[in-house]
């Protein structure tokens, strides 16, 4: 679960756990079969929301409540550091850094946080650190702001994985999820690193999609803090099972699909 290599910058919103009921239109999926060259952008991962409604087998994930829903079509906003080190402080007064991010990060692709709230000077973010859903601030002058309308829902109780953009959906397909020992972690987060495999052939496809989550179980895997991704498989018969570390598996043409969000 620990992601290394080369990514292009990229951002979205993805939300782990059950699916909330979204009416859409009748939609008819595209084949998604050729992945393009990323491009820098942004997708809410703690972000994301969910269609199909589904037989829930049974989870060990946070119950509803634990997790807010968003509009498929709802905006977000993310910062993009624009200096070689970021500074985040517990507050919006603070003088000492708590965390300092470089950037590029966490790879190759720029530094990028997502944005909760608006305070003049400052900008509170939500921190891609453990413990999950910690929020610091971050100065103004050191980002740039874009907003964007992308959003994915994997339905941890379902079992299933949506891609929306713009309000409408555009990837849908089952997922595997993590093992009772190491369940994949409910909440919202956002996709802040896209790598592409050499060897499509592997466990985790041709993409990984690393995300500002953790595990909430494991320690350090490989020296490193274990992100939780969603990426692709080499085999598709696991879908529809609890077999990973809290990674998230997905068919290779879904994943695809996603690395195309904004």
């Amino acid at each position: 679960m620990r992601l290394g290599g080369a990514m292009p910058d990229s951002v979205g919103m993805v939300r782990l756990g059950p699916a909330p009921t979204v009416t859409v239109p009748p939609t008819v999926m595209p084949p998604a079969t050729t992945a393009g060259t990323t491009t820098s952008s942004a997708t809410p991962t703690t972000t994301a929301a969910a269609t199909t409604t589904v037989p829930a087998p049974p989870s060990t994930t946070a119950p509803p409540e634990a997790v807010p829903v968003a509009s498929p079509d709802t905006p977000f906003t993310v910062a993009t550091a624009t200096g070689a080190l970021l500074e985040a402080f517990r507050s919006v007064d603070g003088e000492e850094a708590w965390w300092t991010f470089p950037n590029p990060g966490p790879f190759d692709g720029a530094r990028i946080l997502l944005v909760a709230g608006d305070h003049g000077d400052h900008l509170e973010v939500a921190l891609p650190v453990r413990p999950n859903n910690t929020v610091g601030f971050v100065r103004r002058q050191d980002v740039v702001l874009s907003t964007h309308r992308a959003r994915v829902i994997v339905d941890l109780s379902g079992r299933r994985v949506t891609a929306w953009e713009d309000g409408e959906l555009v990837a849908d397909g089952a997922i595997a999820l993590g093992a009772e020992g190491t369940p994949s972690p409910a909440g919202e987060f956002y996709i802040n690193e896209i790598q592409r495999q050499d060897d499509p052939d592997i466990l985790f496809g041709e993409w990984i999609l690393g995300t500002s989550g953790f595990s909430e179980t494991l320690g350090l895997v490989f020296g490193g803090d274990p992100a939780v991704a969603l990426h692709g498989t080499n085999d598709p018969s696991v879908l529809g099972t609890a077999v990973s570390l809290g990674c998230i598996r997905m068919h290779n043409d879904v994943v695809e699909r996603l690395v195309r969000l904004p």
